[in-house]
């Protein structure tokens, strides 16, 4: 056999070895989160509320912490009512599988985007073509678990740890980009109830931190709750996408 040939097979050999020992991927995490997965798929509706801390970027001072404080509420495959009060303001969002309507209530403005799309389709088309983001939808998609699992170098669980006083299922992994960890409930729900990003790819590492809590499963909540009515007095403003700021 050619000697350089040779050596190239043994390379390429050792290099997918090499991936193979370097890759990290608990099983048990894996089925932690596809028994979480799979409830959440199962919901016909369900409320939660969510409390956002996120880091944003400062030429004098670094990174500056930023929370939020949401109610969303979330109904079949295409509704949605998100109530947002924080450092972005008072901002509502309601989908009706159709429409999505923002609404300040600080400026009394509304907006409005034409989406008959499902639910997880609109929040992945809207946060592209507008920066619009959605707290924790990671765990609304459907293909949840696949993306962890595509993108990861390690995934480990780490056992087991309180949020809220709540027993929880501990996990943390690695992409190229990033780290994460997710906290699930110890309960025949198996829920998230928390979850950490930490960007280390962009400078400073920013992080981005949700704690959820307060979960309904399946309530009762009618069509009129995510149906957008004008309120009295307010202007109609115009959502621009990402790319028209450029």
């Amino acid at each position: 056999m050619n000697k350089k040939l040779f050596f190239i097979l043994l390379f390429g050999v050792a290099a997918v070895h090499l991936q193979a020992q370097t890759r990290r991927i608990d099983t048990v995490a894996v089925a932690v989160l596809d028994k979480m997965s799979a409830m959440i798929g199962e919901l016909s509706s369900a409320s939660v509320t969510v409390r956002s801390n996120y880091d944003v970027s400062s030429k004098e001072l670094g990174l500056i912490k930023h929370s939020d404080d949401q109610q969303m509420y979330l109904h079949g495959p295409n509704e949605l009512l998100l109530k947002s009060e924080g450092d972005q303001g008072s901002r509502d969002f309601y989908f009706d599988g159709r429409m999505l309507s923002y609404y300040s209530m600080d400026k009394n403005q509304y907006g409005q985007i034409d989406a008959p799309l499902s639910l997880v389709e609109m929040i992945d088309t809207v946060n592209k073509l507008y920066g619009i983001e959605f707290p924790a939808a990671d765990f609304l998609y459907p293909t949840f678990v696949d993306d962890i699992l595509s993108e990861s170098k390690t995934l480990v669980y780490l056992g087991l740890t309180k949020v809220n006083g709540k027993d929880c299922f501990h996990i943390a992994g690695a992409t190229r980009d990033r780290t994460y960890q997710f906290w699930i409930s110890d309960d025949a729900f198996t829920l998230p109830m928390k979850m950490v990003i930490v960007y280390t790819a962009k400078e400073m590492n920013p992080q981005y931190e949700a704690v959820l809590s307060d979960w309904q499963i399946n309530p009762n909540l009618p069509d009129a709750l995510f149906h957008f009515t004008i309120p009295h007095r307010a202007r109609k403003v115009k959502l621009v996408p990402l790319s028209a700021k450029k």
